[in-house]
């Protein structure tokens, strides 16, 4: 009872919080800009915050330590293939903002509609978008409240659960949008974090006591998950996860959007540093409490049950005041990446599928943006209905490769000239149907997951048809052209050098990793693991220097794009 009233006091508080966040944001709120981009004016740290924190859903805090759990050290492929953000910070994220700072971008329609000129292409990306942002939304209320109904134990319901955080998300967001969203996810992340690593102190000494006493006892009796096995035991199979679940991450819309929300050129510094080593801990963190706990208390879970392994923990063998704390860190975190993807779907239906309202920078716009957001949360419901049982597999199995279709344009179209409208269109629609196709259909080598298929095939028939059709000059001459001048200066012998080096983590990372020895070091630590360690901390540094040599001329200054 005691852990079940406390649980309620801390969402009751937890609802004030946010609601007092997203009434100072709202009277700060007064065009679209505001209420989809944040004002473009997001320091560093808060940007990395909510960065974080919208991909760091109830996935994260309950799912992939269970998937860990059952799937063993491959399973964090894609936490490894999540290192690989910080690079972005200079390379895509930082083009981006230069671009939507000059053209008033909004959305991700904005950006492909002015490189490619194609109504057509915008209308597609969108659908994609939206129809795989509805099932995540749910499937971050589903992990929410089946880790409430877990941790109480069933004495507060499923559905209540669902109708508490169906108000929390929609009014959070209906008054302050991406404002309110950063405002909130700025302290959740942090806070969140420290949760995530005294979860993981209190559980290991509770349960084996430490690390080496867990390492010995899962040796005994579930070796395989220390090592590299099934389909993570493969470079195809290690590398669909690391781009579904972490490389793709800039494809999703609502991290594609942050892109337009820095304030300036440190923000993408800090992000460049920080984010592989906050990646490395919260989810070393998730690693340690569904492995080494979890397989210690729990040695034999098998199907859903296996996806509440953490609040079971959390309820049997910590204080309650850490299973409530373990309540607050869940919520906030689902909270987070439902509204941040709720906004930005939200954007995308009423700017780039209905009209561009936001170009009115008025009330209008942002009310028109407020209804879309009542429809989308409703759908989402209905989706709520179906609970998937397999929480993070279900996201990652058809979300990941769907937000991942749109990185061959997406990316072509800042570095290369040559890209075309026919390319874009041409691959993008065919690497959605292959991953629907083989996904749900077919699959004729099952050794190559559908986000493969789909981004082999996107990324084949982008370039071939490019090359095949010619380019839309007016957007060549406002982008590409613009963005290789302005880059000029800085590619010099020791930009290339770090390119050099990045593509050798890669190959130390992704290449390499599947098929890493069994060896244990230092008594519980697996070689595969250490790999990631070590990678993640090579990330950061090269990411210091490359943040240096992208965002700024030698002699340290910067200049106007």
């Amino acid at each position: 009872m005691f852990i079940t009233i406390g649980v309620i006091i801390a969402i009751v508080l937890y609802g004030v919080f946010i609601f007092w966040i997203s009434h100072k944001a709202g009277d700060a709120t007064g065009s679209h800009h505001d209420f989809a981009v944040a004002g473009r004016n997001v320091g560093s740290i808060a940007l990395l915050g909510t960065m974080c924190l919208s991909i760091w859903s109830a996935l994260a805090f309950f799912g992939y330590g269970a998937g860990l759990y059952r799937d063993g050290i491959g399973y964090f492929a894609g936490a490894v293939g999540a290192f690989f953000v910080g690079i972005y910070a200079p390379t895509i994220m930082y083009r981006l903002w230069l671009l939507g700072k000059k053209y008033n971008y909004v959305s991700p329609g904005d950006y492909f509609i002015h490189r490619y000129e194609s109504k057509f292409l915008k209308h597609l990306i969108s659908i994609i978008c939206i129809v795989c942002i509805i099932p995540y939304i749910s499937v971050q209320v589903t992990g929410v409240a089946n880790g409430i109904v877990t941790t109480t134990q069933g004495k507060i319901g499923f559905w209540l659960v669902v109708a508490v955080l169906t108000v929390y998300i929609v009014l959070h967001v209906l008054k302050g949008g991406n404002k309110a969203v950063v405002g909130t996810d700025t302290f959740a992340g942090f806070v969140g974090v420290g949760i995530a690593i005294l979860t993981t102190i209190v559980l290991i000494v509770a349960i084996p006591g430490d690390l080496v006493s867990a390492a010995k006892d899962i040796v005994k009796t579930n070796p395989e998950v220390l090592q590299m096995t099934g389909p993570y035991a493969t470079f195809s199979g290690f590398l669909a996860l690391a781009i579904s679940a972490g490389m793709s991450i800039i494809a999703w819309p609502h991290i594609f959007v942050r892109s337009y929300m820095a304030k300036d050129e440190k923000v993408f510094k800090t992000m460049g540093v920080a984010f592989p080593i906050l990646e490395l801990v919260a989810f070393g963190c998730f690693l340690l409490q569904g492995i080494y706990a979890g397989r210690v208390a729990y040695p034999n879970l098998e199907g859903a049950e296996s996806d509440i392994v953490i609040p079971m923990m959390a309820l049997n063998y910590a204080p309650a005041i850490l299973a409530i704390l373990l309540v607050i860190g869940v919520f906030a975190f689902g909270l987070s990446t439902a509204d941040s993807q709720l906004v930005v779907a939200s954007t995308i239906i009423d700017h780039d599928m209905i009209g561009d309202r936001a170009k009115k920078d008025g009330a209008s716009g942002v009310k028109i943006t407020q209804i879309s957001i009542g429809i989308l949360m409703l759908l989402v419901l209905i989706v709520v209905k179906f609970r998937p049982a397999f929480l993070v597999t279900y996201a990652y199995g058809f979300c990941g490769p769907g937000f991942a279709q749109l990185m061959p344009a997406m990316i072509g179209g800042l570095y290369w000239k040559r890209a075309t409208k026919a390319g874009a269109i041409s691959g993008t629609l065919a690497g959605a149907l292959a991953v629907l196709f083989t996904l749900f259909i077919y699959n004729p080598l099952p050794s190559i997951q559908p986000i493969l298929w789909g981004l082999g095939i996107n990324t084949l028939l982008y370039i071939v048809v490019s090359l095949c059709t010619k380019p839309v000059e007016k957007a060549v001459k406002e982008i590409n052209e613009p963005l290789s001048a302005f880059f000029a200066t800085r590619n010099t012998v020791g930009h290339k050098v770090l390119l050099v080096l990045i593509v050798l983590v890669f190959i130390q990372l992704i290449v390499l990793s599947p098929y890493m020895p069994a060896t244990i070091l230092f008594g519980w630590c697996p070689a595969g693991l250490f790999n990631y360690i070590c990678g993640a901390i090579e990330l950061a540094v090269i990411g210091y220097f490359f943040c240096k040599n992208r965002l700024y001329e030698k002699d340290g200054s910067k200049k106007e794009f």
